[in-house]
Formats: structure tokens, sequence, C-alpha cells
């Protein structure tokens, strides 16, 4: 269990846990115009099948706070499935990522005020039940800028 404090000074206490089947309903209603722009629109059951891991964060009323889903492969179609490890090479071959070591965020999303707190939870339970993982891209159209 962790605090999360938002910009306004609210605080929650957060816990992570794997997604469930019955978290969808209220992961769709966490999408936002942004998230769509950020990450393709998404058939969230589809991914959530596909999911290597997928982590969704409550709070201590066990209301979704933030969840997100990660595959051992890049989206916005910038490799094949098979493909990857050797584009990324030609990239930089400075980064020794492989299938192994290596997971692609597929979906974020959050609630507004608490989205980097719970970012941050969210990874660091990540890199704590994989241990052998290095690292998570999180791959993005061009024109799209992150902010905050």
């Amino acid at each position: 269990m962790s605090i999360l404090t938002s910009p306004r000074g609210k605080a929650e206490v957060v816990h992570c846990r794997r997604t469930e089947s019955q978290d969808i309903y209220c992961i769709q209603k966490l999408i936002r115009k942004f998230t769509q722009k950020l990450f393709g629109r998404l058939n969230i059951i589809y991914l959530l099948e596909k999911a290597n891991l997928a982590i969704t964060l409550c709070n201590d009323r066990e209301e979704i706070m933030a969840q997100a889903t990660f595959l051992d492969y890049p989206n916005w179609n910038v490799a094949t499935p098979e493909a990857w490890p050797s584009v990324f090479r030609e990239l930089d071959s400075d980064i020794p990522c492989t299938p192994l070591n290596t997971l692609f965020l597929h979906l974020f999303v959050a609630v507004n005020e608490y989205s980097v707190g719970c970012c941050k939870e969210i990874i660091r339970t990540v890199f704590k039940a994989v241990p052998d993982l290095h690292f998570i891209f999180l791959i993005v159209p061009s024109y799209m800028s992150l902010g905050w």
C-alpha cells in the first residue's frame, strides 16, 4: 500500500493488483480523448486477453484509480511482434532489450488528478513483480506531447 497525493493536497491510500475482467467497465470510463490519441482506439477486452501483464491500481474503497496494460511487442505497428528486436537494434544497438527483458505499455488510464502518482506506483509494481524486466517502452506518435 502507498499514499498518493494530488496537486490539490488530497490523499488516497492505494494498492496494485492484477486486472480482472470485471474491471473493464471502469477502465473504459477512464479513457479520455487524450488516451485515444496516445494509444489509438483499443478493444479493451482483446487487449486484456493478449496482455502479458495488466495492473489495476485501487484506492482503499476498491475504486479503480488507474490501469496499465503491458505486452511483449510494440504498439502502433512500429514493427511486427516477431521483428521488433532487430528494428530496435538498428535504432540503438547499445540498449540490450530482448523479448525476455522488455515490455511495452499499450494502455494507461488514470483519474486525472492522480495520474502521475498512479503511473509511478504501477511502474514500481511492475518492476517488483517481474524481476527479469529491465525495460518498459512507451511508443507514441511523433506529433504527441505527453506534457507533464
